[in-house]
């Protein structure tokens, strides 16, 4: 039986109903951050914390002042461990969504919160990906599509057609015909030894890895641009790869183009996860 964290109380995960009324189920009308425990911290906490309170202020959901207090938030975790039972290192899911109110127009600012772990096993550090770009759906820029909705239907999509086409990924692409990111990372190429990545603008999550691995990069001295780019622009890359709090995967294959897979600047770009 799993615990999780409900408004505050440690309850059986199987005992936190939700109303047919709530917004969270009925609108999406919340956001969540994914987190990752690394030998008993929490990685990039202050920037999750930051992207949430951000994403929250557009919503205009107040932001729990529990959760802006990171002793409350290892306290809560390692309660939730120990309950869990769990080794190791974890992933760590924070929930905020808008209590019950109005139809597509709230009527309050009020919220629910919901923290949850499970274990986290690293992804097979081998394993290179088969991509192509996404057909079936295209990103939104949004007042809010730099953080994660409930209302995630842009990645179902995404994900039912990577499901359909057997694939590991997909490059999403947004209603301007830019290169946004992968379902579940950012993107990044590297041409040249300059190293590139879609800006913010074109609708993409603005990932807290993504934040982490452009300032090392930057203090190492290497060349970073944040760009408006097309497939065109990607097809000359040298070497392609996404990332998210998980890690980094190299990408070997975009449709019919092969890509080199260089260790080397994988581990450059490991580095920011230290």
């Amino acid at each position: 039986m799993s615990y999780v964290l409900f408004n505050n109380e440690i309850e059986k995960a199987s005992k936190t109903g939700v109303s047919y009324s709530d917004r969270g189920f009925q609108y999406g009308d919340g956001l969540f951050e994914t987190m990752i425990s690394q030998n008993g911290t929490i990685r990039f906490l202050d920037d999750h914390i930051d992207r949430i309170k951000r994403g929250l202020k557009e919503l205009q959901i107040n932001f729990p002042s529990d959760f802006q207090d990171k002793e409350y938030i290892y306290d809560a975790f390692k309660a939730l461990k120990k309950k869990n039972e769990i080794e190791g290192d974890c992933r760590i899911k924070l929930m905020i969504w808008r209590k019950e109110g109005g139809l597509y127009t709230p009527n309050n600012s009020n919220y629910y919160t919901l923290l949850s772990i499970q274990p986290f096993e690293k992804a097979d550090s081998k394993k290179c990906l088969t991509v192509d770009y996404g057909e079936s759906i295209k990103v939104p820029l949004t007042p809010v599509s730099f953080c994660k909705s409930l209302s995630s239907m842009t990645y179902t999509f995404a994900g039912i057609e990577k499901k359909t086409r057997a694939l590991d990924d997909l490059i999403l692409i947004n209603y301007d015909g830019y290169l946004a990111e992968t379902i579940s990372g950012n993107l990044f190429w590297i041409k040249d030894k300059v190293i590139y990545t879609p800006k913010v603008a074109v609708g993409c999550v603005s990932g807290v890895a993504r934040k982490n691995i452009i300032a090392h990069l930057e203090l190492k001295g290497y060349k970073v641009r944040k760009v408006f780019a097309r497939k065109a622009e990607l097809m000359e890359a040298d070497t392609v790869m996404t990332t998210n709090v998980t890690g980094v995967t190299m990408i070997k294959e975009i449709g019919e183009k092969q890509y080199k897979v260089v260790d080397a600047w994988k581990k450059v770009f490991e580095q920011a996860y230290d």
